[in-house]
């Protein structure tokens, strides 16, 4: 009985051993994809609140069916890290299947146009470069404000123009991909 006991004891402890692994490798997942996810979201012309949404939808959702286990796996009362490693692998990983899907699934079309430059500013550059300032430029895409950066060696091509030339593809889900853009 006592043997039996210790061998159920030990069951246990490797089951929850690979839980916890499962757990901080999607915790890492979730933050590796995040990183892509914010390269694919600076190329595509769609609004904050899509990405943010999904997060916080995918990820609550994931926790409400997910913090019992969490919380027994981990031995925690509170809900403060169930709700972050929700968040944060479910609601990442699902974020960045999103934006990948429109991206990766974009038509091979590419569409051309010229929009008028709304306002221009600039940007600190590189830690060691903060005098070289990037300037951006914001224009309306369709009733959508878009935000263009430039290469500090852009500067007076920037300052000059009062046009941007942007380069776009129909994404997979059809969020706009920019391919391109150059001033005017």
């Amino acid at each position: 009985s006592v043997k039996k006991t210790i061998e159920l004891q030990k069951e246990t402890e490797k089951k929850e051993k690979k839980w916890k692994v499962f757990y901080t490798l999607m915790f890492f997942l979730g933050l590796l994809l995040m990183l892509f996810e914010i390269f694919i979201y600076r190329i595509t012309i769609i609004d904050v609140y899509f990405p943010i949404s999904i997060i916080l939808v995918i990820g609550f959702f994931a926790f409400f069916f997910n913090k019992q286990h969490y919380k027994k796996t981990y031995s925690l009362k509170g809900n403060f890290y169930p709700i972050m490693q929700n968040l944060i692998s479910w609601g990442f990983i699902s974020c960045y299947i999103f934006m990948a899907i429109n991206y990766y699934l974009a038509e091979n079309v590419t569409t051309n146009y010229r929009f008028k430059i709304k306002e221009k500013s600039s940007m600190p550059g590189s830690k060691h470069h903060r005098s070289e300032r990037s300037p951006l430029v914001r224009f309306d895409y369709f009733g959508f404000e878009k935000e263009l950066v430039f290469h500090f060696s852009d500067t007076e091509k920037v300052n000059s123009a009062d046009s941007v030339k942007v380069f776009v593809r129909k994404g997979g889900l059809g969020f706009d991909i920019l391919e391109s853009y150059d001033i005017q």
